[in-house]
């Protein structure tokens, strides 16, 4: 099955992430996630057997593009390129003396589709839902709120990433395991890029932080939809 295939089946089943239904709304992002960790393990299964490898390239575009960083959104890109085995870095420019940063992907052409997917519809529904419940409780509340968010969906996607491997084979564990560092050495052929120590620092409202936490997993990206199944989509 093609990468595009893959998506349009994410898409369909992402409209029903946003149902007033909690269940099926859980049961839809579940079955997305796990669809596309289906979907790159099975990938490199079949490009290991066909030697037909998906190449290292950087993104054309910008995965989040910014005069101002929100911290939280810099830190989901970080969750998704690492979850999906992406490099990342930030090519800062200064149109009129402004500064304006650029998050860019770099790796695998179908890991920097799906990272740019999941970034893009995870940023509006934490938006979504903090426009829910963190209105009129301050900016302190809505930021710790929306890190909360992505600490849930981290730990979520580790979820995810468990239960695909246990119907994976050893070969595709071990590539997809590889990608992450794979691109990180491509994109430092690339560039000299100077590593970025610096640590996010911010007051948190930690029962705003905890409800983030409890609303980012309970989008349960990593529960199965069907226990003990294995869907092969490619081959």
């Amino acid at each position: 099955m093609e990468l595009s295939t893959v998506i349009s089946k994410v898409q369909k089943l992402l409209s029903l992430a946003n149902s007033s239904n909690a269940n099926e709304a859980a049961a839809a992002a579940a079955a997305a996630n796990k669809l596309i960790d289906q979907y790159r393990l099975s990938e490199a299964d079949y490009s290991a057997e066909e030697k037909d490898l998906d190449p290292l390239v950087e993104d054309e575009g910008f995965i989040y593009e910014t005069g101002r960083i929100v911290s939280w959104k810099s830190v989901l890109v970080v969750v998704l390129a690492k979850h999906y085995g992406c490099a990342v870095f930030n090519s800062v420019y200064y149109p009129n003396g402004r500064k304006v940063s650029r998050y860019k992907l770099v790796g695998r052409t179908s890991d920097i589709h799906i990272t740019n997917y999941m970034f893009s519809w995870l940023v509006m529904e934490c938006q979504r839902l903090c426009e829910k419940e963190a209105r009129g409780k301050g900016n302190i509340f809505a930021a710790s709120y929306c890190h909360g968010f992505v600490d849930g969906i981290m730990q979520q996607l580790n979820k995810s990433r468990e239960e695909a491997k246990a119907t994976a084979s050893e070969s595709s564990i071990i590539k997809i395991n590889s990608r992450e560092n794979e691109a990180i050495a491509f994109m430092n052929k690339m560039y000299k890029l100077r590593t970025n120590n610096s640590s996010i620092s911010m007051h948190l409202d930690m029962s705003a932080y905890n409800a983030g936490v409890d609303r980012g997993k309970s989008i349960h990206l990593g529960q199965s939809m069907a226990a003990g199944s294995k869907v092969r989509l490619l081959g």
